[in-house]
């Protein structure tokens, strides 16, 4: 499972379509208590994230994704 942090859905859903991932494959956090909801995934940046947000808030997203995508391996 792939997490794409990016500026909105449809940037990520671009990227991944780019990159000819399943739906299934890879997913955009609307928010951060999704990310409590997953584990074991490994973390993409792309497009214009953390670009329309504080960079305290980019960063404890960015940060949470990692801790979270490492349990379970």
């Amino acid at each position: 499972m792939i997490c794409l942090l990016a500026g909105n859905y449809h940037e990520a859903k671009r990227y991944a379509s780019s990159q000819d991932f399943e739906d299934d494959e890879w997913f955009y956090p609307e928010n951060p208590s999704e990310l409590y909801q997953r584990s074991n995934f490994h973390v993409l940046v792309v497009g214009t994230a953390g670009q329309n947000v504080p960079a305290s808030y980019f960063e404890r997203v960015w940060s949470l994704a990692k801790m979270r995508g490492r349990i379970g391996r």
